[in-house]
Parts: C-alpha cells; structure tokens; sequence
C-alpha cells in the first residue's frame, strides 16, 4: 500500500514487474480487478499489457482497466458529458484551422507545413503543462504572433464543439476541479493505479493521476529517468525526483539488471548518460556477460548511414 517509484532501466522486465504485481494484488490481497488501473503512454503498449496479464493470469481476461492516458481521461469525459467521436478534433482539421488561423496574421514562413507542425506542437506545451498563455514564449513567432494565433485556433475549436488530443487531458482535469464529486466516483472505483514508463509523464497528467490516487495514493508507478524521450511533447521525467518531496513515505525500488544487453554494451550507455545534470544515480549490471566491444560507426549522412 501507498506509494512506491520503481526505477527499472532498459531490458529489466519492466512489464513483467506490472503483470505480476496486479497478479498479486488480484491473488494475494484479493482485491477486486475492477479496482485496478494500469496507464501505459501507447495503445501498443497496453494492448501488450493486456496479453501479458492474460497470459500470466492462466488465459483468464479479467476486468483490469488497462489504458493509454488519453484513453482513460477521453473515457472519463465521454461519460461526464455525454461525448463521442464526432467530438474529437482529428489532426486534419486541427492543422486547417491552423492554417486559416496563420495565414491571417501574415507572416514571412520558410516552411509553412513544419511552421504549422511546430506551432501545434508549442500549443500542446502550453496545454499540457497548464503554463498561463501570457508566460510562454514561442521559439517560432514572436510572443503577440502565438497569442494570437493560440486564441483564435481555440476560439475556432470552441464553435465546432470539438476538442482536441490534449484537450482530453486538460479538461478531464477541470473537471475533477470543478466536481469534487464526480472525482470521489472515480477515486472509490479505482483503488489502485499502476503506471508503466513514468518518465514520460507531463504535468497535467501528473496532476489529474494524483487526485485521482487521492487519499489512499496506493501509486505504483515504473520508470527510468535515463530513458525519457518526450520532452518536446512536454514530458517531466523531473517529476520522478519531485515525488520523493511530495510523498515522504514513497519507497523506491531499483531494478538494476539488465536482461538484454551485455556488459560493453551497458557499460558504454552508463558513460554517455552519467553526462545528464538531473537523474537518479543508479548502476547497471548485465545479466548476459561481457560480449563483444562496442564498434562506433562515423558516417557522412542518412544515406552513407543506409548503405552500412
């Protein structure tokens, strides 16, 4: 019970570690499998979860929730109000409202697809982090230019009734805000949650993940801060380390073996990564020997990189 941060590095039965803790929870503490939830970041993933846990549990399909984060907070939305799929703002309509929205204010671009691509990406970053409209600072447009065109692509999103992907997000955390009671519904039916590839995780998904936790926080959650590759889609792998300020009973478990690599391969990746300012100090060991030295291959582009 409680709270517990599992730093697993690469190739150290991450997944394996989930599936056989809801097998001991459904097992051992006999808790129902309708209160268990386990968040992964891709729909591979959890379907890959799902398979695991099947297989693990001697074929039986149990009632498990097992989702992607966007999944379950859409899920959650589409029952508070009522919503479906034609509520859902596809990524084609997004960038033609973007489009409009850019066009508008009559800027000089090199490249308008990667321009629109980027400002979407930036528009997320706000989102996804709750960072106020007026403290962000654009790395493509000047700040008046990305409130301009952040306000108009809402207002336009707005009058479709739609919202977008990480709209699932923020407005699954209004909610909760907004009704304390609809939270404690969803807090009652999911007693414990586990989480897969934690270092991925932004703000705001962080955020609606704690209250739902909320007041037991029975948070299980796997990751590697080394690992984290989603930072410009707003990922926190910070909030690893934050954890351990705000839950002071948090136990941290390390799973520093790695079953997949060798030793010269591991070794060479602990070198590179040590570099890295804000991380948890861990050792890795190889559970596969020595193996061969690693060879480093110069290069002079994509198409040289091919032909090797």
């Amino acid at each position: 019970d409680g709270p517990c941060l599992v730093l697993a590095g690469p190739g150290s039965g991450k997944t394996l570690t989930i599936v056989n803790r809801v097998k001991y929870l459904i097992e051992k503490q006999k808790v129902r499998p309708e209160e268990i939830l386990v968040v992964t970041f891709t729909r591979f993933a959890a379907a890959e979860m799902k398979s695991r846990l099947c297989l693990v549990m001697g074929k039986r399909d149990l009632p498990v929730t097992v989702g992607t984060f966007h999944g379950i907070y859409y899920g959650i939305l589409k029952w508070a109000y009522r919503m479906n799929q034609e509520n859902i703002l596809s990524e084609t309509e997004k960038y033609q409202i973007l489009r409009g929205v850019i066009n508008k204010e009559r800027m000089e671009i090199f490249d308008e697809e990667d321009f629109i691509q980027d400002i979407a990406a930036e528009i997320g970053k706000v989102k996804n982090n709750r960072i106020p409209l007026e403290e962000f600072v654009s790395e493509k447009c000047s700040a008046d230019a990305f409130r301009n065109i952040y306000r108009n692509y809402e207002q336009h999103r707005k009058e479709l009734k739609k919202i977008d992907f990480d709209d699932m997000l923020v407005q699954c955390y209004a909610l909760f805000r907004k009704k304390p009671e609809i939270l404690q519904g969803w807090q009652k039916r999911f007693q414990y949650i586990l989480i897969d590839e934690f270092q991925d995780i932004n703000r705001v998904q962080y955020e609606v993940i704690r209250m739902l936790a909320a007041p037991r926080y029975n948070l299980f959650v796997v990751g590697d801060d080394d690992q984290s590759i989603y930072g410009f889609r707003g990922a926190k792998p910070e909030l690893m380390l934050y954890m351990k300020q705000e839950f002071p009973s948090l136990r941290t478990i390390s799973l520093t073996v790695n079953y997949r690599s060798t030793e010269f391969i591991t070794g060479a990746a602990a070198r590179v990564i040590l570099h890295n300012d804000t991380r948890f100090y861990k050792r890795v060991q190889s559970f596969r020997g020595r193996g061969q030295n690693v060879h480093v291959q110069e290069v002079l582009d994509e198409q040289e990189e091919a032909q090797y």
